[in-house]
Parts: C-alpha cells; sequence; structure tokens
C-alpha cells in the first residue's frame, strides 16, 4: 500500500481504511493494465467459431490505395489490370470489410460476462455509533445466454462475409461492364472515321461531276449531308471515348487515373449456357440467398436467446461492515438477489423472433425467384445478341465484302460509277457498325450471366457452370443451311481476289475496313 493511504490510516478508524484499501486493491489492477488493452491488436479480439471464416488482414503488398492517392503507376489497358486496382482502392469494398469488424467486435462483446459492482458506505455516521461498509456484487448469467448472444452475433459476421463477397462482384460487374462499353466505343469510332472519309470522297466526286455537267446540285447537296452527318457522328464518338474513360476510372475507384487504348478482342468467342442449368448454378452459387441463410441462422439463435431469457440472472452480493461504537463489533454482509418471472416471461419477444425467422425464409425464397427471373431475361439478350452476332459473321458481313469486292471488279472494267463503289464501301462500314453494336449486346449480356454466377474469371471459360458448348450458334447455324428454304436461294457469285483488280488510272478505289481485332488509337487525328 502507498505511503500516503498507511500514512493518512493513522488517525482514520479502521473501518474506513479497510474500505479504502479494498477499494484501491480492486482497482489497481485495472490501472496497472491499461496500457496493455489499450495496444492490443485487433486481431486478438477476433473470435474463432466452427464454420465462420474470419479473414486474416491484409498483407502490405495488397494493401489498399489509400483515398485521396493518385496512382503512379502505368496506364492500365487489360482488364485484369483493372480489377486488380478495383480490390484495392474500390470504397465500396473498404466499407464492407469495415463492416465485418465491426460484426466481429459485436460478437466479442456479445460474450463478455458483466463487471462486478464495489460500493463503499455508511449507513450511519454518528460519531461512537458510526458504521462502515464495503460490498461487492456480481451477476451471474444462467441459462446460458452468453453463449446464445454470441452465436446470434456471429451469424452476423457471416451475413458481413457474404456481403463482401457480393459487394466485390458488383464492383467486378461495373469494371466489366465499363470496360467493354468503352472498347465498343473504340471501334465504333474508328468505325466512324472511315465513313467520314468516304462521305467526303463522295463529296468531292459529286461536285467534281456537278461542275463537269454530270450530276445535278441535288447530288451535291445529298452527299454533303451525308458527310455532315459523318463528321457530327465522329465528334459524338469522341465525347463518349473521353466520358466513357472517366466512367472506368470511377469504377476502379481512381477517379483521376490516365487511361489510354484498351488492349482486347470483341470478337472473342463466348461460351453459350443452358437455361435451366444456369438458374440452378446462379441459386446455387449466388451470395444473396446466402446473405438470408445466415440471416436465417441468427434469428434462430435469436429465438433460442429469447426462449431463455426469462431465467433469472442471479445477484450475489457480500461485504464487510465494522461498527466502531463501544464495544466495536466486525460484521460480514451477504445478499443474493433475483428476478421472478411472474409476469413478463418474455411472450412477446418470442413471437416476434419466430415471426423474423418465417420472414427471412420468405424473403430468401424470393431472392432466389429473383436471381431465376434475372438469369431468363440475361440469358435471353445473350442468346439474341450471339445469334445476330454469328449471322453477321456467316452471312451479312461476308456478302457486304462480297458486294465491295463486286464492284470494285465492275468499277475497273468500267460498268459503274466511282459513287456506286464509294455507295458499297459505305454499306460495308455501316454493316460493320451494326456488328459492333450486336457485340456490345452480347458482352452486357456475358457480364450480366458472370455477375449472377460470381464467375472469378472473365470472359467466362468453357468449363464454367451450365455451359452447354462453344458452337452451338455455328451447328444452328448449320442446320438451318440444309433447310428447304435455304437450299432454294441462288449460290452466291465467289469473290473476286484482290490481285485480280485492275482500277482505273484516273481514280483509285477505297480500301476495304479494316477487320475487327485491328487495334486503333482511338483518339488520333483524323487522315487529311
Amino acid at each position: 500500500m502507498p505511503n500516503s493511504i498507511y500514512a493518512r490510516c493513522l488517525w482514520l478508524p479502521r473501518s474506513v481504511c479497510l474500505t479504502v484499501a479494498l477499494l484501491w486493491l480492486a482497482y489497481q489492477p485495472a490501472w496497472s493494465q491499461s496500457p496493455t488493452w489499450q495496444t492490443q491488436s485487433p486481431s486478438a479480439l477476433r473470435v474463432a467459431e466452427p464454420g465462420v471464416a474470419l479473414a486474416q488482414p491484409p498483407a502490405q503488398s495488397d494493401m489498399p490505395i489509400a483515398e485521396g492517392e493518385g496512382y503512379n503507376g502505368p496506364s492500365p489497358k487489360t482488364l485484369d489490370e483493372f480489377v486488380e486496382l478495383a480490390e484495392r482502392s474500390h470504397p465500396r469494398l473498404r466499407a464492407a470489410r469495415a463492416a465485418i469488424e465491426a460484426a466481429r467486435g459485436k460478437a466479442v462483446q456479445a460474450r463478455l460476462y458483466p463487471n462486478p459492482v464495489i460500493a463503499g458506505f455508511t449507513p450511519q455516521a454518528a460519531g461512537q455509533d458510526s458504521q462502515w461498509s464495503g460490498t461487492v456484487a456480481q451477476d451471474i448469467v444462467t441459462g446460458g445466454k452468453l453463449r446464445l448472444s454470441q452465436q446470434a452475433a456471429l451469424r452476423d459476421v457471416q451475413k458481413a462475409e457474404y456481403e463482401l463477397i457480393r459487394a466485390r462482384f458488383d464492383v467486378l460487374r461495373d469494371v466489366r461492364q465499363t470496360y467493354y462499353s468503352l472498347l465498343v466505343s473504340q471501334r465504333r469510332l474508328e468505325i466512324y472515321q472511315l465513313l467520314l472519309d468516304i462521305a467526303k470522297r463522295s463529296y468531292d466526286i459529286g461536285r467534281q461531276l456537278a461542275e463537269a455537267g454530270e450530276g445535278t446540285k441535288a447530288d451535291v447537296l445529298f452527299w454533303s449531308i451525308e458527310r455532315d452527318r459523318a463528321e457530327v457522328r465522329l465528334l459524338n464518338a469522341s465525347v463518349y471515348i473521353e466520358t466513357g474513360r472517366r466512367q472506368l476510372a470511377a469504377a476502379i475507384g481512381l477517379p483521376r487515373v490516365d487511361i489510354g487504348k484498351l488492349d482486347a478482342d470483341l470478337s472473342q468467342k463466348l461460351p453459350n449456357f443452358d437455361l435451366k442449368d444456369l438458374q440452378e448454378a446462379v441459386v446455387r452459387s449466388n451470395a444473396r440467398p446466402r446473405v438470408l441463410e445466415a440471416q436465417i441462422a441468427g434469428n434462430q439463435w435469436a429465438l433460442e436467446r429469447a426462449v431463455v431469457q426469462p431465467i433469472p440472472n442471479v445477484n450475489v452480493l457480500g461485504g464487510y461492515q465494522r461498527q466502531v461504537g463501544g464495544p466495536p463489533q466486525d460484521q460480514g454482509l451477504a445478499q443474493v438477489m433475483m428476478a421472478v418471472p411472474l409476469f413478463d416471461r418474455n411472450q412477446g419477444n418470442i413471437r416476434s423472433a419466430r415471426a423474423q425467422i418465417a420472414s427471412a425464409r420468405a424473403e430468401m425464397r424470393m431472392v432466389e425467384l429473383d436471381l431465376a427471373n434475372q438469369t431468363a431475361q440475361a440469358v435471353a439478350a445473350y442468346r439474341t445478341s450471339q445469334r445476330l452476332v454469328a449471322w453477321y459473321e456467316e452471312y451479312i458481313l461476308p456478302k457486304a465484302r462480297e458486294t465491295v469486292s463486286l464492284t470494285q471488279t465492275l468499277y475497273a472494267r468500267g460498268e459503274v460509277t466511282f459513287l456506286s463503289l464509294l455507295q458499297a464501301q459505305r454499306i460495308l462500314t455501316e454493316t460493320e457498325l451494326a456488328y459492333v453494336e450486336s457485340q456490345a449486346e452480347r458482352w452486357t449480356g456475358a457480364v450480366s450471366i458472370a455477375d449472377l454466377l460470381q464467375l472469378e474469371m472473365f470472359p467466362p471459360p468453357a468449363d464454367a457452370p451450365a455451359v452447354s458448348g462453344m458452337g452451338e450458334s455455328n451447328s444452328e447455324l448449320n442446320r438451318l443451311q440444309q433447310d428447304d428454304q435455304l437450299k432454294k436461294r441462288p449460290e452466291p457469285v465467289p469473290p473476286v481476289a484482290p490481285a485480280a483488280i485492275a482500277p482505273r488510272a484516273d481514280m483509285e478505289p477505297l480500301p476495304v475496313p479494316p477487320p475487327l481485332a485491328r487495334p486503333i488509337d482511338p483518339l488520333r487525328p483524323a487522315a487529311p
């Protein structure tokens, strides 16, 4: 005991000294250990529970990019690079991880035992008849209430972990969608540039023919309108490129990052999915039903906790009392208290807990039905776009290219005008544009299906759940080719090899538009 307390006890009554010493001894260990618990690591406060995965803190190399920090690395180009940045920097993921830590803290708190209560008092202070007392009281929790409360809180930890999984795939969906939207915008810009080149040359030729007396002013005005339309579409496409880059930067959580030309292939083959198997796989793998399963389990533990609530806790009190009057007396104090569940037996909370279980089960069923409906809609859009892309690749684009090739041959023989050749070139370019738009719808559907399945790999691999085969669209086209109506169609004229075309010496024909996979600089200046 410190010297100051000892010196004061020389002139105070012994009962007072004993009470002060008891209080000092009770609180002294907590004071002496306070620096220890204040510096304790967060992982030491976690509660391990079978079936509840508690993630470890991220390693130093995986630490997220702090909010407000700029990204100083190279400009990302591939989808994997954008996904990596999003997982490190997106605030939605940081909020979900913080929610898990908050749930873990509540689970720890739910199992902590009540603190004892220490009191020092005097029931009578009257000189020689004074009494000095000190007591210690403790609540004894019965019925396993603390264990049940922690079990219910641990289900909240599971729920928060599943919500983190769902939040991560929501971020991945936004990144994938904006990435391929920007990729489509890049290709669209290239096609608009080709259309503008064709429109300019058509206008120049029409004006020359009008000046030579072989054309009319109406033809010149028509090609002038086509040129102006192509120019404004090119300008608008440039705007969509810039806004798409900013949207992609915001999707990864770094709105100031610089984004250049993307590196991906729009014409990459994608698998086909069986609708019924896909619906079952989505309900089985998606995190939304798992969130509600954890909520149902938590409600069941809460029901058990409500059932044992009427079991009274026991309050035990013990103490010492000193009476200084003559003769002095030493007395012991003892007390046991508990509530009697006579009127309130927690009937209302038990009834409410049962209703919450039924509500959560119904909500989980509604979520499963909603996922099945979303899957059907996504598969419908995906299949139609897949078929449209296949038809463009099998029929429409080859015919448009063949038309350009035949027109070039006829122009070389002097049988058609140069404006006819430009018109064929324009039709081919617009067909390429429609093909790109169908590719955009196809990738939108693929992103939706991957989001429902929560696929880590994207584009979806051939071994993804519910995949029915890679070549279903082509095989369907082959079957249609064997149909009687298709057999009655005239055979297409075989294309003329480019080397066999002899262009006229007065005018050079325009080149055929490049294939879809050719990389371009989306903001390159227009050719003079």
